[in-house]
């Protein structure tokens, strides 16, 4: 017979070590400019190879949390100073939602969700118009909240693909990711109403070349999910 499910997967080791070390220093362990021990004593302590730590330690140095020099050591760098992708750990640190953290990515959400509309008004072509067009027409028919999330965030994709600028088309997946992977769930309690008119609105100014109309749009629905989040409480 065959299997309906998938093996599991066993959590590689160097993940379970680089899990560990990032909350040793972002629950503030360690400070900025500390060293952490050399990489034979942390082998031993993890009971490990030094391979096998050297995974670890290169996935923290590739979010910019510590530098690692020969001869010099492992130096834990300020959180503040690292890449964009530390949010995803930063949100659910502990195992529970950090409303403070996510309500610091609801407010960047809105200024840069309101830039991305006013720039794909100008710069959308009949190829974007087409993408959007079909997006609009899924999330009117959209019968759930979850679905309904998922595909608002498809069109301020596709919004961010109008504008033509990479840096906000990378931001915009980046915040997709971050949405599905940890608070998707969060607002559903709070998304049961599938009115679309401004969404709607969004996309006709758009396709108009509006730029102002399209800003001012977005910024309102965007705020909406600012003004939910005063409802909101903590969830594992």
């Amino acid at each position: 017979m065959k299997s309906i499910f998938d093996p599991v997967q066993k959590i590689k080791a160097s993940e379970q070590i680089a899990e560990m070390l990032l909350k040793y220093i972002l629950q503030g362990e360690v400070n900025p400019g500390d060293k952490l021990p050399p990489e034979r004593t942390l082998a031993t302590q993890f009971s490990v190879t030094r391979s096998t730590l050297r995974e670890a330690l290169k996935k923290l140095e590739q979010l910019k949390l510590i530098v690692i020099n020969q001869g010099q050591g492992i130096t834990v760098e300020d959180f503040r100073n690292a890449s964009i992708d530390l949010l995803f750990y930063l949100l659910k640190l502990d195992g529970r939602i950090d409303l403070k953290i996510l309500e610091n990515i609801l407010e960047a959400r809105e200024l840069f969700g309101t830039d991305v509309a006013r720039l794909a008004a100008k710069r959308a072509d009949k190829n974007d118009i087409k993408q959007m067009s079909k997006v609009i027409e899924k999330l009117v028919k959209a019968s759930d909240p979850a679905q309904l999330q998922q595909i608002d965030f498809e069109l301020f994709r596709q919004l961010a693909l109008a504008t033509k600028n990479i840096v906000y088309i990378l931001l915009m997946n980046t915040l997709k990711s971050i949405h599905e992977k940890h608070f998707l769930k969060l607002f559903l309690p709070l998304s049961s109403d599938l009115n679309t008119s401004l969404q709607q609105e969004i996309f006709e100014a758009v396709k108009n070349g509006d730029d102002e109309k399209a800003a001012e749009k977005a910024r309102k629905f965007l705020h909406a999910d600012s003004e939910l989040f005063k409802f909101l409480k903590p969830i594992a």
